[in-house]
């Protein structure tokens, strides 16, 4: 049926943040001499805002955690980009989608988000960036979804929320919108396929012709 409104997430579908959030995550380890942690594990942690990756971090631990959580931003902030990258296709991709309207929601920070994505050279792309502390509910929660179809005037069967995790698909049903999620990101497919996404890609590329 094509779509005029496709909604994005953030990290794990747009960008690969994985290696800046897991060195931020090692710094606060590294401030209470505890031993690091790989990416894979630190990936895993992902996708509910920095308080719950914080949270995740040191569970088992006597860290307090509204320390931990100020050490990690005040060093995820001075990492924003030091490897953080598009993902392969990314600016083809939405070079190729021009004309429609195009957003960003994501459970990430709206100061980082925004950063990471004036710094890679994607902001003009979307007529509209929330980050997770712009609503006061982040996905699964509708809230994102409906601010952004109020802004654009786009109508909900035109809409379509592209992600990576399951907070992207339950989303999507929740506002009754479809789906399309991407397997290259941060959950492996088994965390989100039980979900019933409308549409599966493995590259980015491959929702051109989706939302045409």
């Amino acid at each position: 049926m094509g779509f005029d409104l496709l909604i994005f997430d953030f990290d794990g579908t747009l960008v690969d943040t994985r290696v800046d959030i897991t060195n931020s995550v090692n710094d606060v380890l590294s401030r209470f001499h505890l031993p690091a942690k790989g990416v894979d594990e630190v990936t895993s942690y992902v996708g509910d805002g920095i308080g719950k990756i914080v949270e995740r971090t040191i569970n088992g631990t006597d860290i307090p955690l509204e320390e931990a959580v100020e050490l990690f931003k005040e060093s995820y902030a001075a990492r924003l980009l030091q490897n953080t990258k598009t993902y392969p296709g990314v600016p083809e991709t939405l070079d190729s989608l021009l004309g429609r309207v195009m957003a960003v929601l994501t459970n990430k920070a709206y100061r980082y988000t925004k950063a990471i994505s004036d710094g890679l050279g994607l902001t003009g792309y979307f007529s509209v960036v929330l980050g997770g502390d712009s609503v006061k509910s982040r996905k699964p929660s509708t809230e994102g979804i409906d601010l952004i179809l109020d802004k654009t005037g786009v109508e909900r069967r035109r809409a379509v929320m592209i992600g990576d995790g399951p907070n992207d698909v339950l989303s999507a049903k929740n506002a009754g919108i479809q789906s399309i999620f991407v397997t290259y990101g941060f959950n492996p497919p088994e965390k989100v396929m039980h979900l019933g996404p409308d549409y599966v890609v493995d590259r980015l590329p491959e929702i051109v012709e989706i939302c045409r």
